[in-house]
Order: C-alpha cells, then structure tokens, then sequence
C-alpha cells in the first residue's frame, strides 16, 4: 500500500481488520459449517490472503483520491471467494 495516496494507505489497517472479521464470521458459523452435503464449506486463511493480495495488485493510479473505490474492490473480493 506504500505506493497509494494517504488517504487509501490510512486503510490499510481497517481493511485487514474488516477481513478478518468477516472470515471469523464465516467460519464459525453453524450456517456455513461443513457438512455430508455441504462439503466444499470449508474457509482458510488462504481465502483471507487472496483477497488481500489481490487488493495488493490494484493499480494506484486507477484509485488516487479515490478511497471508496478501494472499499468497493475489497467488498467484490470478499464476495467473490465467500
């Protein structure tokens, strides 16, 4: 994130924080728990990782001074492996 403008890098943080919570309240629910039918509900910090890289591979120049277009990109990879 050292290469996007302030205001973006400032979110770095938030949006870490933001996928983890999201993870942890994927995988811990009964909703989503794997079962006979349901196998492939299975979540990992690979999921976790590949949204983050993949946000890592955005180009700044596409979001300068844009910081609700990085919060949109990191709801469509959320949505996107969960």
């Amino acid at each position: 994130m050292k290469q996007f403008d302030t205001n973006i890098a400032k979110l770095s943080n938030n949006i870490i924080n933001a996928t983890m919570n999201v993870f942890l309240a994927i995988a811990m629910s009964p909703q989503f728990m794997p079962t006979a039918k349901k196998f492939h509900y299975q979540f990992n910090l690979r999921d976790f990782s590949r949204i983050i890289q993949n946000l890592t591979m955005a180009q700044p120049q596409v979001y300068k001074g844009n910081p609700l277009g990085i919060i949109r990109m990191w709801a469509h990879e959320c949505h996107r492996t969960w």
